[in-house]
């Protein structure tokens, strides 16, 4: 498939896609685990600036900006309530059919979505270590399907990923089906 630049229609996209989590061990991520449907991804990348201005002529202009932080955040949701995404969620621990709520605080995750878009371009988004904390309340009681909303603070993984600590996104030469994705 041809590199694709803009103005290119086969660039519109339909988000579709699967999300796996690893939980960290120490400063190594474990083994991905699919985590089941998640109808919502969206990412967010922000900086903070200083900006500096020149005082030397009646208006006063920008004559330099310099970024102090970059960071990156991440929400979405999952619809299938595992023990694992529940405990997940609760920021707990599983033990049998019990979950230890609020005793997994500082857990970190590696969090790899993959897309199967029924329009546009494939990627593969690798954000290699993430704070997950709940986004929102998780109604117990409701007439729509329960969800559980999450938001994750991106840090650096230098550790293991010297060349990009935050996330990598590999855009992928793919045709993509329903059920499978080929790479070409």
């Amino acid at each position: 498939m041809p590199l694709r630049t803009p103005h290119d229609t086969e660039l519109y996209t339909l988000g579709r896609g699967i999300v796996t989590i690893a939980t960290f061990v120490g400063d190594t991520p474990g083994a991905y685990t699919d985590v089941g449907n998640c109808p919502r991804f969206d990412v967010n990348v922000s900086e903070e600036t200083l900006e500096h201005y020149s005082h030397r002529t009646g208006t006063k202009t920008r004559d330099k900006v310099v970024t102090l932080e970059k960071n990156y955040s991440i929400e979405f949701d999952l619809d299938e309530k595992s023990r694992a995404n529940l405990a997940m969620f609760l920021q707990g621990t599983v033990t049998g059919n019990t979950i230890y709520g609020l005793q997994a605080n500082d857990a970190r995750y590696a969090i790899k979505f993959t897309s199967d878009n029924a329009a546009g371009e494939n990627q593969i988004w690798d954000f290699w270590r993430v704070k997950l904390s709940p986004a929102s309340a998780h109604a117990l009681i409701g007439d729509d399907w329960s969800i559980m909303s999450f938001s994750g603070e991106g840090e650096s993984d230098e550790t293991n990923h010297s060349e990009s600590p935050y996330f990598t996104v590999e855009v992928q030469t793919t045709t993509s089906t329903t059920s499978t994705t080929t790479t070409s």
